[in-house]
């Protein structure tokens, strides 16, 4: 996912907490991204990119060139927006639209490369600060802070929200901040329990105060979560109110919404730009369109005849590899073409709840029978992904790169995993249903997969889910099936939000489930119940790198691939870049017209 979830998921957030450059700025770029072999950076020039572009050496959009304020820009997507209700929200797209309309204690600066993964003030004053033992966290308020009807938003208000956002029909998004916050995630929310919890206390409207279970050095980047987006107090009064009628703390309010055809967006009068550090708001709309097919978005963007000028793809619409070729052959369409950063691992979930996936036998065979290259071909080959073999991400304090399932060229070993399938006892084979997303690229990976199973002499039939219930149907295991291709991003790279979700077993809900394997082994959840008292976070990068190893020695997922897919903009489409706190998508709510 997008922060669970490719396309998905849900992001985690950086655990740096260095100020931004101001709004407007433009970062420096960092050096490690970008896809020259350097790194390094060329201006753009007279390119289709616009005068003024930075590139990567190779040619691929770093940032395009300055935007100025006013115009409308549109974005091209397949599928609408999950929910606008930003607890319930948890794939990257639906993210990325949140930054435009709600804003929280503390988000992700602005700006390219690692700049992207600071967290910054947004409605607070500073990135908290801290008791001695890190369990308590104070953030204040700024002034001039309002929702979109003129309503000063108050300390009063992130308590409702977040008491809200425990009741069990909400748990659908990231609930990282239930884990943390003392009660939280026992309490059933303030529509079961008005009372609401003492953990969270607001001595006056400009302050609040959390007390945590556990030493949490890096509570900032919990709280910059869009699930902690706040609402005035007593005016949400049910779990779909939201969804229907946001309520907008941003630079934008929702003007329409017709589901599956259109989202409006237009400027919030009472957003105030002096307290908002983060957000240009250069345009004055946003026109999203869904319903598109990958192809038509792909044709539409290369030609970018009239409005389309001013577009942009989606960032659940990537560009689909059967147009990589004419994008290569253009420099003008490359220099308008942002390469996404590795943030997000794709792999395959096995539910150990299912047999025969209750066999360690079983799991490591199709560990080792899975064709990893031929996914790689589905997802686009070597220039939209690299082949992932664990869990943390590359960056991540610690990492280490191993394979516990190796094969020549990835390509993966069917006599190592017939000779395991009969070892369990199931040589004959067996038949599973692996559900995908109905996305092209998401159903090309599965198709992969299936392949590489049916020649182990397993049956597997795909279910396809519509793309924007994906996530919530496979987080509720009541509602899930064998296996499941997803994914998990983060710009925090630190092996708790990395690993914690997806495999401890005390992560299992009934909703708003991601740990989807259902690993519950009472030695990995002693691991990760150990690792949280460590307060030196050496030792605990130390630690979670071991952990990583011994988690897939029980094989519950397979890692597949590292997505940096390319995502085109209008040729008037200024200040797109990959950005780190929106997973590698170009962040929406920085991008503007370069002529508007």
């Amino acid at each position: 996912m997008r922060r669970g979830l490719t396309g998905i998921v849900v992001a985690g957030l950086a655990l740096s907490l260095a100020a931004c450059s101001g709004q407007g700025g433009r970062t420096p770029s960092s050096p490690s991204v970008g896809g020259g072999q350097d790194g390094t950076t060329q201006s753009a020039g007279g390119t289709g990119g616009g005068g003024g572009a930075e590139l990567t050496d190779d040619g691929w959009a770093l940032r395009t060139a300055p935007a100025k304020a006013g115009g409308t820009v549109t974005v091209l997507g397949n599928s609408e927006f999950s929910y606008l209700d930003p607890v319930k929200g948890n794939d990257g797209n639906v993210n990325n639209f949140y930054r435009l309309i709600y804003r929280t204690l503390v988000t992700q600066a602005p700006g390219t490369g690692a700049a992207g993964n600071e967290v910054v003030p947004d409605l607070a004053t500073d990135t908290g600060t801290p008791s001695e033992d890190m369990k308590t966290w104070t953030f204040t308020l700024k002034d001039g802070i309002v929702y979109e009807d003129g309503t000063p938003i108050r300390a009063q208000d992130f308590k409702y929200a977040l008491e809200r956002s425990a009741d069990a029909q909400l748990r659908l998004g990231s609930t990282d901040h239930l884990q943390y916050i003392e009660g939280l995630e026992a309490y059933a929310g303030i529509y079961e329990d008005p009372a609401g919890l003492d953990s969270i206390e607001t001595p006056d409207d400009k302050t609040i105060v959390f007390h945590l279970n556990r030493p949490m050095p890096g509570f900032a980047n919990i709280v910059a979560a869009t699930a902690t987006t706040p609402f005035p107090e007593g005016k949400v009064t049910s779990v779909n109110q939201l969804d229907e009628k946001p309520i907008s703390s941003g630079p934008y309010k929702v003007e329409s919404y017709q589901r599956g055809s259109k989202l409006v967006l237009t400027r919030n009068d009472k957003w105030d730009p002096k307290t908002d550090e983060v957000r240009t708001a250069l345009p004055d709309s946003f026109e999203f369109l869904f319903g598109l097919d990958a192809s038509t978005i792909d044709q539409r963007m290369i030609s970018a005849q009239g409005a389309d000028a001013n577009a942009i793809a989606s960032s659940t619409n990537p560009l689909q590899a059967a147009s990589l070729p004419l994008v290569l052959a253009d420099k003008g369409l490359m220099a308008r073409t942002v390469r996404d950063q590795p943030t997000c691992t794709t792999y395959l979930t096995l539910n150990m709840t299912k047999g025969p996936l209750d066999d360690l036998k079983v799991r490591q065979a199709i560990s080792y029978a899975v064709d990893k290259q031929q996914v790689l071909t589905a997802t686009g080959g070597p220039m939209m992904a690299t082949v992932a073999n664990e869990m943390l991400l590359p960056g991540t304090p610690g990492w280490e790169d191993f394979d516990l399932y190796p094969s020549p060229d990835n390509a993966g070993d069917l006599d190592k995993a017939k000779e395991l399938l009969a070892e369990a006892g199931v040589e004959e084979g067996f038949k599973l249903t692996m559900d995908v997303r109905a996305l092209p690229k998401w159903q090309a990976q599965a198709e992969a997969v299936q392949d590489s199973l049916q020649k182990l002499g397993l049956t597997i039939d795909l279910n396809v889910i519509e793309a924007s219930t994906y996530y919530s149907t496979i987080f509720t295991p009541s509602q899930q099936n064998d296996l499941a291709i997803t994914g998990w991003c983060s710009s925090w790279l630190f092996g708790e939000v990395l690993l914690s979700p997806l495999f401890h077993g005390d992560r299992i809900n009934e909703t708003g489930n991601y740990n989807v394997s259902q690993l519950n082994d009472p030695g990995v959840n002693e691991a990760f119940d150990e690792i949280a008292t460590m307060t030196d976070l050496d030792e605990q990068n130390a630690a979670y790198s071991d952990l990583n190893r011994q988690i897939l020695e029980l094989a519950p997922v397979v890692p597949l691939v590292r997505d940096t897919p390319l995502q085109m903009v209008g040729p008037n489409v200024g200040d797109a870049y990959s950005h780190a706190g929106t997973t590698g998508y170009v962040d929406y709510s920085s991008v503007g017209l370069i002529n508007p």
